[in-house]
């Protein structure tokens, strides 16, 4: 962030979207994804996102993530370097910050993590579970070589439901997401026996109807991350022994009732 501000500033008739890009070696798509996710508003002022980064430095957020990643790449290595990047979230974002709790990321298929974090105070045990989740994504995707064009809607429910359980494993109920909320484990079976059974191996952007929700299709809100979590508690409910190692390591199909 230091360096996209600074070159901002240098050359303010420039081409902002394209600094970015050339800076964190972005392409379309990534850059469409970080602002999916809540990464600052490129027509916010400079002074503040300075003012933000100020925050956040005080905050020492980069630091907290680096170690966090630090001692879980120690205890459950991936066979990918760990990297990420630090953004501002977009102080407008009131999706992020109320459904979320102002921390919002994503791992992409090289291993690589993403936060948008508001930087406030109250987010620190928040980002810590994200921290937590999305590392699980690097590891098991690393793990098993896991790529876009393969992964279906099973695939997906299963990544995320594994990652919530790892974040339950390590730091406890209280650091969970606000995800596996959004159903009731009845609910979860009814819906999993009428709907998404039927669609587990659907691919491409149809899976985000499923696991985001959708009106329009009567698809529940956070459907397929709360199922996830269901379909992984479920598989552990009859397999009480397995080590996080272990159930990491499964194919996704193992998961499915």
């Amino acid at each position: 962030m230091e360096k996209f501000i600074s070159v901002v500033k240098s050359n303010p008739e420039g081409n902002t979207k394209e600094i970015l890009l050339d800076i964190f070696k972005f392409d379309e798509e990534e850059f469409e994804m970080m602002l999916f996710f809540g990464m600052f508003n490129l027509n916010n002022s400079i002074h503040s996102l300075e003012e933000q980064l100020t925050n956040m430095r005080s905050l020492d957020f980069e630091n907290l993530i680096k170690e966090e990643l630090e001692l879980l790449h120690k205890q459950y290595p991936s066979n990918r370097p760990v990297q990420f990047e630090l953004f501002i979230l977009d102080e407008n974002d009131d999706f992020v910050k109320s459904k979320l709790n102002g921390v919002s990321a994503f791992t992409d298929w090289d291993g690589k993590m993403c936060f948008a974090v508001l930087p406030e105070e109250n987010v620190r045990s928040t980002l810590k579970s994200v921290v937590t989740h999305e590392y699980h994504h690097h590891w098991r995707i690393s793990a098993l070589g896991l790529n876009e064009d393969g992964e279906t809607l099973l695939d997906r429910m299963v990544l995320e439901g594994l990652a919530e359980h790892f974040v339950k494993t390590r730091l406890g109920d209280e650091y969970l997401g606000p995800y596996k909320d959004a159903l009731s484990e009845s609910q979860a079976k009814k819906i999993w026996e009428s709907t998404y059974k039927n669609h587990i191996d659907d691919k491409g952007t149809s899976t985000n109807l499923y696991m985001f929700g959708s009106k329009d299709k009567s698809l529940p809100f956070w459907g397929g991350y709360s199922l996830g979590f269901y379909l992984i508690k479920w598989f552990l409910d009859k397999n009480k022994d397995i080590s996080i190692k272990d159930l990491t390591l499964l194919p996704s199909d193992k998961f499915i009732i």
